[in-house]
This record gives structure tokens, C-alpha cells and sequence, in this order.
């Protein structure tokens, strides 16, 4: 009674379309009610929720990526991309993918890349004839690296729920994100064939190496912080701080940070950082409703019971979560369902690190997947293109997206490597 009562009002609640966090939260109430259990375990929860000094890491990290955005750097990094692959058939949606990569690394945040990359590469992209839905659709897609590359928030947060080491985790999410970025530069080269868009000319070394030096102090930074963590100088959380102290200084070096700029910056990182942990204060309480009433014990038993093998239980793991990723919340999601999924992954003796990449990756599917993809609608408010027609010409992306899943999933030696030789 009391388990079909929460899940029954969340999902009521989310097709109402309730705010997640605030869904989340009733449903909890409900549970909690129905359990008769004092309503004061929510403060308690939701404090011990936030109380992980890991945790710490997600508000400084998006900080980090505000300030990389205004302080001039996404610039040169498009600058610098465009410098690589510009002359490419649609060499401006290389650019847009391979900036996007590169901003990933200093930002952890799908939204902050695509809001970084897209407010640069729109209106060059629509000059030399890109259709405004296909700028769009790239732009789009492309923020997906944002939560694989290191740092990733998603990553960070799977660590904090499961206890598995985030430096390895973000090690092991290095190839994978590589392996998005050169799949999505493939499929935008083919879809740009037919489009008889005009080549930009071909960067000599000369300009190759001018465009590198200007993007050369953003290009540290991310070698900076991965070097500091597994060299053992800093943890990942100290490794957010320095980002933002670093993002500060390149800022200051370049000229182009103003005192109204920062204050901006640092309003979107609060209001950012606040919708984050709400949704993990109201999942926390979610969480442990379901813990105690022995609700993911019994879900995890039935799935291992019911899958008998490795593969097939992660093939269920796959189409489970890209259901979830296109209707919830990829922080709300972490945390319920690596509580559910998690034992069960354990008991096939699937490694906890692959396991984390395989659920990040879902989940950032779930950014560019209607109807809740959050990189969607960022990317329609900057072209000013319609969701619908954004998603008319994503499916391609959707699907390379998904090709790219099943080989990380089957192919762990892709995540796991750098973690066995450096971690």
C-alpha cells in the first residue's frame, strides 16, 4: 500500500507537471504519512543529504564554468577549434561539438556548455547557411560531453550516493567522452554533405598556433585540476575550488571580466547550485522513505533474480534509464535509482566505476530526449527555434548517442583503462 501510494503520487505529481524537487518532496510527505513516521526525519534528512564535503564540489564547479564563460575563454576555445577543424565539410558544427568538448572540461555542466558554446557559435552558424533547427540540434547534442568529461556533476554525484572514489570516475570518464565527441563529429560531417554549405578556408600552422596560444591558459586549466587530484595534491572538491580561483585569474589576465559580469556569474552559479540541492534535499528524503520500507532490497532481488545475467541486466539498466532520463531530473534520478540499481549491478560483479559511466551517460541522453531535455530547451531559447522542430533533427544525435552507450556499456576496458593505469 504504503510503496504504490510514493510512487503512484510522484508519478502523478511529474505528469501534472509538478517541479521534480517539489514532487519529489510531497510524494515523501505522503509516504512518511501513510508510514507513520514523524515529519521532522525531513529537516534531518535533508540536512545529512547536503552535509558531504564531495558535495561541496557541484556549486563550486558550476561557479567555475560561469566565470570560464564570461571571462572570455569560450571564445577562444571556439576560436581555437575552429583553428582544427573549421575547413571540415560543416566545419562550424565540428567547431560547435569540439568546443563543446573542450568547455566541458573546465565546466562539469551540460547546461554551462551549451549555454557557453551555443551563445558563441548561433549566430556564425546561421551566416554561412546552417539551418537554424540543425544549429540548434548540434548545439544541443553537443552539451553531452558535459556530463561525462571530467569534471562531471553527474559523476560526482553517483560517487557521493555510492561511496566509489570520484577521481577514478572521472579517469574513467575520459575515453568515453572522446569516444561522444569524435561519433558526433562523424554524423555531423555526413548530415552536412547534403547541405552544400560553404567550407571555411583551410588555418595554416601559423594561425593553428596563434589560435592555441590564446587558448592556451583555458586548455590548463583542466590539466591542472586532473593532474592535482591524482597526483594527490588536492581532493576533487579542493580541485572545484581551484578551478574557480584559476577561472578568476585567466578572467583577470584577459581583461574581460567586469565587476556587473562577475556579479552575474556568481547569481547564475547560486540560483544553479540551489535548484541542484533542492532536488537532492527532496531525493534524499525519497530515498531514504524507500530504504526503510525495503523497497529497492526487493526490487534490486527481483532484478537479479529476473535478468540471471550480466548483460542482460545492463541491457535493462540501459532502457530503464533512458526511459528515466527523458522524464526526470538527472540529479533526482541519481540519487533514487543508483540506491535501486546499484546492489543489483554489485551481485553481477559489474565494476562500480563502469557502472557509474553507464548511468552518466544514460542520464545525459535524457538532456536532448523530449520532453524534459534540458539542453533542448537551452539551446530553442538562444536560436530561438522551436522545441519541436529542434527535435524533428535531433533524432540523428539521439541515436549516434545511444550507439555510443551500448559500446561504452559492452566495451569496459574503454572506461576502465586509464583507471588501472593511473589511478
Amino acid at each position: 500500500m504504503t510503496t504504490a501510494a510514493i510512487f503512484g503520487s510522484l508519478v502523478l505529481l511529474m505528469l501534472l507537471r509538478v517541479p521534480i524537487a517539489v514532487a519529489l518532496g510531497l510524494s515523501s510527505v505522503l509516504g512518511l504519512w501513510l508510514s507513520d513516521i514523524s515529519f521532522e526525519i525531513v529537516a534531518q534528512r535533508m540536512f545529512s543529504t547536503n552535509n558531504s564535503f564531495p558535495l561541496l564540489a557541484i556549486p563550486f564547479f558550476i561557479l567555475a564554468g560561469e566565470i570560464m564563460s564570461i571571462g572570455g575563454m569560450s571564445r577562444r576555445l571556439v576560436g581555437f577549434a575552429s583553428a582544427l577543424v573549421g575547413h571540415l565539410t560543416g566545419g562550424l558544427g565540428a567547431v560547435a561539438i569540439l568546443s563543446s568538448s573542450f568547455f566541458a572540461a573546465l565546466s562539469g555542466s551540460n547546461a554551462a556548455t551549451v549555454a557557453a558554446i551555443g551563445g558563441v557559435m548561433n549566430q556564425p552558424m546561421a551566416e554561412k547557411g546552417y539551418r537554424p533547427s540543425y544549429t540548434a540540434a548540434t548545439i544541443a547534442a553537443a552539451g553531452v560531453t558535459g556530463m561525462i568529461i571530467p569534471p562531471s556533476i553527474l559523476l560526482i554525484l553517483y560517487g557521493v550516493v555510492t561511496g566509489v572514489s570520484i577521481a577514478d570516475l572521472f579517469l574513467a570518464g575520459i575515453l568515453p567522452g572522446i569516444v561522444i565527441c569524435i561519433s558526433l563529429l562523424v554524423l555531423n560531417r555526413v548530415m552536412t554533405a547534403r547541405m552544400g554549405i560553404e567550407r571555411l578556408p583551410r588555418s595554416g600552422g601559423r594561425a593553428i598556433l596563434r589560435s592555441f596560444r590564446e587558448a592556451f591558459w583555458p586548455l590548463l586549466m583542466p590539466v591542472i585540476i586532473l593532474s592535482g587530484i591524482y597526483g594527490g595534491v588536492f581532493t576533487p572538491t579542493e580541485a572545484a575550488i581551484v578551478a574557480v580561483l584559476y577561472g578568476l585569474l585567466v578572467g583577470l589576465f584577459y581583461g574581460e571580466l567586469t565587476a556587473r559580469a562577475l556579479y552575474q556569474a556568481f547569481l547564475r552559479a547560486v540560483i544553479a547550485s540551489a535548484v541542484v540541492m533542492f532536488v537532492m534535499n527532496a531525493a534524499g528524503v525519497f530515498a531514504w522513505l524507500i530504504t526503510i520500507n525495503q523497497i529497492p532490497q526487493s526490487i534490486s532481488a527481483y532484478l537479479a533474480a529476473t535478468a540471471g545475467s550480466q548483460v542482460v541486466y545492463l541491457l535493462f539498466v540501459n532502457v530503464f534509464l533512458l526511459i528515466v532520463g527523458c522524464m526526470m531530473n538527472a540529479a533526482a534520478a541519481i540519487v533514487i535509482f543508483t540506491a535501486i540499481l546499484y546492489p543489483a549491478a554489485m551481485s553481477f560483479g559489474i565494476d562500480p566505476v563502469l557502472f557509474g559511466v553507464v548511468v552518466a551517460v544514460n542520464l545525459s541522453i535524457g538532456t536532448v530526449t523530449p520532453p524534459l531535455g534540458v539542453d533542448l530547451f537551452i539551446a530553442s531559447a538562444i536560436t530561438k527555434v522551436s522545441i519541436e522542430r529542434i527535435v524533428a533533427v535531433i533524432w540523428p544525435y539521439i541515436l549516434v548517442l545511444i550507439v555510443d552507450l551500448l559500446v561504452i556499456t559492452f566495451v569496459p576496458p574503454l572506461s576502465l583503462l586509464p583507471v588501472r593505469l593511473f589511478g
